[in-house]
């Protein structure tokens, strides 16, 4: 993807007294025994996690450390963990995540600044995606989390910007419901609907396209909010009314 605008740097240097060699420490958390083989195998996401938390021995601990994606901005890196291991936890448990600017160096990355448990969502302990995007002039997080409870399938969009010198939800009021699907709990096929989305955020406004399934066919809907400084507010169109219905919140 494009090189993404950049305002990560005036979060690092803001918060520069983070750089002490002591601050790896900080993390008090041993590694999800099951992260080896994947840091072993990815060496970017295995350097950040060295300089973000040290070296770390392994447990087996449900509270353990587990390093899940790197993500690239123009000028620093962002190191995505989460406590426990993805999908190993109670069904109606989220993902608790934290986030690590790391500025890049010669030779590996330098530790700039931390977010503890900044977002949580999904079930089971994971999230669907984490996805570096921009939000406006600032840099961003784009998190899908799903879930699956009684047979209803749903999936929420979270942003996230980096400003005001830390990381600010943008709160639409209510979740932001992208994806539902009913086929789980539905014994009458007539009955059914899916609806999925593609959303995308340019000039101010993000805009999320609706596609309903059903007995009746499928058909498209839109909505647009507008992206202030911490919220979402909606602008034009709706998600369809179908959307509830098949997320199980109705």
């Amino acid at each position: 993807m494009p090189a993404l605008p950049f305002r990560l740097a005036l979060v690092a240097l803001g918060f520069a007294s983070a750089l002490a060699p002591a601050a790896a420490a900080d993390a008090p958390l041993r590694y999800c025994r099951s992260v080896a083989a994947k840091l072993k195998a990815d060496g970017d996401l295995a350097a950040a996690a060295r300089a973000a938390f040290g070296e770390r021995q392994a447990t087996d601990d449900e509270t353990c450390l587990y390093p899940l994606q790197l993500l690239r901005y123009a000028d620093v890196d962002v190191l995505v963990s989460q406590t426990g291991e993805p999908g190993e936890a109670c069904h109606g448990c989220e993902a608790i995540l934290s986030a690590t600017v790391l500025k890049r160096v010669p030779g590996g990355y330098q530790r700039a600044r931390s977010f503890d448990a900044f977002a949580k969502g999904g079930s089971s302990g994971a999230v669907a995606s984490v996805t570096p995007i921009a939000i406006g002039g600032d840099d961003g997080v784009a998190i899908e989390s799903g879930g699956l409870f009684q047979g209803y399938a749903s999936s929420a969009l979270d942003l996230y910007a980096f400003r005001r010198q830390g990381l600010v939800h943008l709160d639409a009021g209510a979740p932001l419901i992208v994806a539902g699907d009913n086929s789980g709990a539905e014994t009458d096929a007539s009955k059914t609907i899916a609806v999925d989305s593609a959303w995308s955020i340019a000039g101010g406004e993000l805009t999320i396209d609706y596609r309903v399934a059903d007995a009746r066919g499928k058909r498209d809907s839109r909505a647009v909010w507008s992206v202030g400084e911490t919220t979402l507010t909606h602008k034009s169109g709706a998600p369809p009314r179908e959307l509830a219905k098949a997320a199980g919140q109705e």
